[in-house]
């Protein structure tokens, strides 16, 4: 049993990251420097990639956290303590600004995420542990 689930992209993050772009890429061209233009195209890639490359899967036993090639975390799922929603805009393997959840597993650690089908997320951790407390 293998279940992955995409994380939620709010759409100001592209265009947040498009719109501070511009101005750099413009003076780049503008002053005949490619080497700007070519950084600022690189990062907006690689922000583009980290955005739409970032999933949580569950699979018997675990949970994979996944974010490009950043971030690479597996959680026992038998060690989730409880699953709440948060309003943290800490730097997270999460796509999302809006609509977050926080894991909180072994004895003080957590992690935020954003799947985008928050309901059945939690309904496949609660059929290999129905233990954990969901506020969400």
């Amino acid at each position: 049993m293998k279940k992955v689930f995409p994380s939620k992209v709010d759409i100001a993050l592209p265009i947040l990251f498009v719109v501070t772009s511009i101005p750099a890429i413009v003076i780049g061209v503008r002053e005949h420097d490619m080497m700007v233009f070519v950084v600022m195209i690189a990062v907006f890639a690689l922000i583009m990639y980290l955005l739409y490359d970032t999933n949580y899967t569950i699979t018997q036993g675990n949970l994979k956290v996944h974010s490009g090639f950043i971030v690479n975390k597996n959680i026992k799922i038998t060690e989730i303590k409880a699953i709440r929603k948060t309003d943290s805009l800490l730097s997270a393997p999460a796509s999302s600004l809006s609509d977050r959840i926080e894991v909180f597993y072994e004895n003080s650690k957590s992690v935020i995420i954003s799947p985008k089908d928050k309901q059945s997320f939690v309904e496949e951790l609660l059929k290999q542990n129905s233990e954990i407390k969901v506020e969400i």
